[in-house]
């Protein structure tokens, strides 16, 4: 019942007495147990052992007794925290991230800890240890990662909301293979305190939610504590489509995203063709360079932080995902990345973030748009193909790169694989780009 409901509605029925904080989380575990084999949460499949009650002082809060999941590389007090990853099994948080304290503050309660791609190093959520996650929206399909947990839990309608985090894709992927909206912020706009690691220059937390709508919302409250005016971005609005994004593409890909691209043209929306070949060069620079080379410092020091630096070669040791075991300890047994090559990939970064806004003002465009992923969703049965990261990151790792607030909205029709279309905007943009996005899901939603 509540999975069809808007985030707003929920509110307003909770404030109104029409729902309760209990209703809310008796729908969340009902809707778990019938969708076990999601492999949606880790630990025990049964939320009702994890579910945290809502917090009666906060009672008229905006947010209050509003379920939100995370995943489980988010810390919150008391919870276990994995990371994914066999040799973090018994860490308890002892206290929240920064963006789940906020949340929290509003009102709304923890339902679990999502299961994702181990240590954050994928983008399939094929979890040896916990299983990998399904898909609710494509039987059969990857759900994406890393938040690929976070995604499903959102898509299969148990919980309205969660939080993952995005190094070059992790939440807007799994939410386009999903068919839901995954927003990354401006990097550094919301916190990563309380997160464990992969990438400090490249990491978010992020949001999942069913609508434009609902991220706007919960994007409102985390920053101003009150909701969104009901305001949309008038048309028309001038939009780049980077050729190095439309190259290359599935054909049902192609297909829909251009469909949308017709639509918003349709509606007074200015699109037009980009030359993006100059970042395109300089972004490649660091989608690997500079992740794995700081992985070794910002990992290890955030545990030393919480307490857990003995357990530090144990988690390495105990690594289940052979590729991300290949990645750790060939890294560790020889510097394969310099710090020569690591201050270079920096250096380029700096220079990615300035041509993306000088291309901005000197086309004069408002927003960039783009398929989120090249390729159709991916079958389980190819999780193991080396070339899939590559091809799957492509279009998704120029906004982590380049520091740009980017959110995905499906665009596929009902019955068809799930397509993402991804909207960026500018450094600092972050509410223009899902005042945006909402207008952009009117458009695509018209009958």
């Amino acid at each position: 019942m509540y999975s069809e409901d808007s985030l707003e509605s929920l509110c307003d029925g909770i404030r109104d007495g029409e729902i309760s904080a209990d209703d809310m989380r008796k729908h969340a575990i009902s809707a778990n147990a019938s969708q076990s084999k999601l492999n949606c949460f880790i630990g025990s499949r049964d939320l009702d052992a994890h579910f945290a009650r809502p917090n009666d002082v906060l009672k008229g809060a905006p947010l209050y007794g509003i379920p939100f999941s995370l995943k489980d590389n988010i810390c919150a007090n008391g919870f276990p925290v994995t990371a994914g990853t066999p040799g973090m099994e018994g860490c308890i948080a002892t206290r929240d991230a920064i963006i789940v304290r906020k949340l929290k503050s509003l009102g709304a309660v923890v339902a679990g800890k999502n299961n994702m791609h181990e240590l954050s190093f994928g983008i399939t959520s094929v979890n040896p240890r916990w299983g990998t996650v399904g898909n609710p929206t494509a039987p059969g399909y990857l759900a994406g990662g890393s938040s690929g947990g976070c995604a499903a839990a959102v898509a299969a309608g148990i919980v309205p909301m969660a939080i993952g985090t995005d190094t070059g894709g992790s939440v807007r992927i799994p939410a386009a293979f999903c068919g839901i909206i995954g927003f990354r912020p401006t990097s550094g706009h919301w916190s990563s305190a309380g997160i464990i690691p992969v990438s400090r220059t490249k990491d978010s937390p992020g949001l999942l939610t069913r609508t434009a709508k609902d991220a706007l919302m919960i994007y409102e409250l985390l920053s101003t504590g009150t909701r969104p005016p009901a305001k949309q971005i008038s048309t028309p609005c001038r939009i780049g489509l980077p050729a190095s994004m439309w190259s290359d593409l599935n054909e049902d890909v192609r297909k829909h995203c251009w469909r949308a691209i017709t639509r918003l043209i349709r509606a007074g929306f200015e699109c037009v063709d980009l030359d993006d070949s100059a970042v395109a060069d300089l972004n490649r620079i660091g989608t690997f360079t500079i992740p794995v080379y700081e992985f070794f410092m910002d990992f290890p020091r955030t545990l030393l932080s919480f307490g857990w630096a003995n357990r530090i070669n144990t988690i390495f040791d105990n690594i289940r995902d052979e590729a991300v075991r290949n990645i750790v300890h060939s890294n560790l047994s020889a510097q394969l990345i310099s710090a020569a090559d690591y201050s270079f990939a920096i250096q380029n970064v700096g220079l990615l973030r300035q041509q993306m806004k000088n291309l901005f003002t000197t086309q004069g465009i408002d927003f960039l748009a783009y398929p989120t992923v090249p390729r159709s969703v991916p079958h389980c049965s190819d999780a193991g193909r080396p070339e899939l990261f590559s091809e799957v990151i492509r279009n998704t790792d120029l906004a982590s790169n380049a520091a740009m607030p980017s959110v995905t909205l499906p665009v596929a029709p009902d019955g068809a694989l799930p397509v993402g279309l991804s909207l960026d905007a500018p450094r600092g943009q972050d509410r223009r780009l899902l005042t945006m996005a909402t207008s952009v899901e009117d458009v695509l939603n018209s009958s």
